[in-house]
């Protein structure tokens, strides 16, 4: 990719901007950080998991949008705690880079066809905006720390389910007996 290209921020169209003002719900998400830590002013592996959850969910249920550079109070921060911590790349270049490091540690392959992202400006302020479309066949599970875990997307939240039996009976009836 040339530098040009990254350096391209497109203007969010009202829409993302209404969707932002309407708050979170069982498409919509949002997260202040991709990688940016606000407790130890750094970046951690530990924020790239909680984005990677919401995919998750969003993979495991009716698909959404999630929101970086915007506190879950719905006001848009912008992503300059992550350009922060980009060090000699560029910011934008390194977002990008964590954000594929970050599906490729704790998701599966095969589910980049259905998660795209794109920078969007919303006044003076930059944010990425995540597009996941639903798991069409089958369920996706999160490569965590202590083995695989589930996520679906609740009303306003992503919830991890534990019980074997709930998860079975939620994929039989979402996904069916193939």
């Amino acid at each position: 990719t040339d530098g040009n290209e990254m350096e391209e921020t497109l203007q969010a169209p009202k829409s993302i901007e209404e969707v932002i003002v309407n708050g979170e719900n069982n498409q919509v998400e949002f997260k202040p950080a991709l990688v940016y830590n606000f407790s130890t002013g750094r970046g951690g592996i530990g924020i790239k998991a909680i984005i990677a959850r919401a995919i998750c969910g969003f993979l495991n249920t009716n698909g959404g949008l999630l929101f970086i550079g915007v506190s879950d109070g719905g006001e848009v921060q912008g992503l300059s705690h992550d350009f922060s911590i980009s060090g000699a790349k560029g910011p934008k270049d390194f977002f990008l880079l964590e954000f594929d490091h970050m599906l490729k540690h704790f998701l599966p392959f095969s589910i980049r066809s259905n998660v795209s992202g794109d920078f969007y400006k919303v006044g003076d302020k930059e944010i990425f905006v995540v597009s996941v479309s639903p798991s069409k066949r089958r369920p996706i599970f999160l490569n965590a720390q202590e083995g695989k875990e589930f996520y679906v997307r609740g009303q306003a939240s992503t919830l991890k389910i534990v019980d074997v039996e709930e998860i079975a009976h939620y994929c039989l009836a979402k996904w069916g007996t193939g």
